[in-house]
């Protein structure tokens, strides 16, 4: 029985299936989205502040804490709960950010890791199994595969994969070594505050000091994710030295405030 649970639930692969439906109708409706922590990826920072209308500034401020992970000593950022420990952004009548609501949130109730298994190791997935939950109840039948593309994980997933790989290097650099305080400002600003970073790239010396195309610049003043996933190439450049950006020959570097 061990090896069946461990097998069904505990070590999914992507085209593994299970059984899961949420929606209004079950008893046990809102009751996941209380007493939960909910990390924030740099692209879920981006939906939700312009879900809200407001800049990364300010959704930063309003709508979240941060706190220092000990895995690499860098800052990672959790959605403010209320009161009573709820999601602030639950209604009576379900998610009112439902289009635009984090990773996490779409990922449940299915957990994700990476670790060695045999010779090769990979990518795992779990199921998560509360007792309050009727979804598992319910007869709609899914595979891995079909849950990330269904819920846009995948998308997630591809917007936030250079940050993913500056969180690894952090690790494999060091992760009990604390940054200094550049460093730290840094990645805060090009991980999570895509406005300020907005501001640093055209308000400052810095198209001065990187070779960029007048294509790439203009695409960067209209499209907001692609100016989120330049602020991770950035990061991989100026924390790491991997070559992801190009200087201008003579070029002053350009200074983080």
């Amino acid at each position: 029985m061990i090896d069946k649970l461990k097998e069904e639930i505990f070590d999914l692969e992507i085209d593994s299936g299970f059984r899961f439906d949420c929606h209004s109708g079950l008893s046990c409706y809102n009751t996941c989205c209380s007493e939960l922590e909910i990390v924030l990826s740099p692209y879920d920072i981006l939906r939700l502040k312009n879900r809200l209308g407001i800049s990364s500034s300010e959704f930063l401020l309003r709508y979240t804490d941060t706190s220092i992970a000990k895995e690499t000593n860098l800052p990672f950022i959790k959605l403010r709960m209320d009161d009573n420990n709820r999601c602030r952004f639950v209604e009576q009548e379900g998610c009112s950010i439902y289009k635009d609501r984090p990773m996490v949130c779409r990922y449940y109730p299915l957990g994700y890791g990476v670790a060695k298994k045999g010779k090769d190791g990979g990518d795992f997935y779990f199921l998560i199994k509360e007792d309050f939950c009727k979804g598992h109840s319910v007869d709609r039948q899914w595979t891995v595969r079909q849950w990330k593309q269904d819920l846009e994980i995948e998308l997630y997933e591809d917007m936030n994969k250079d940050w993913v790989e500056i969180i690894l290097k952090k690790k494999l650099a060091g992760g009990d070594k604390v940054p200094d305080d550049k460093s730290i400002r840094m990645f805060f600003m090009g991980s999570y505050d895509v406005d300020s970073f907005r501001d640093f790239v055209f308000k400052s010396a810095f198209l001065n000091t990187f070779d960029l195309e007048d294509e790439e610049i203009e695409m960067l003043r209209q499209d907001e994710a692609e100016l989120m996933k330049f602020a991770h190439r950035w990061l991989l450049f100026a924390l790491f030295k991997v070559p992801t950006l190009i200087l201008k020959k003579d070029a002053v570097r350009v200074k983080c405030q």
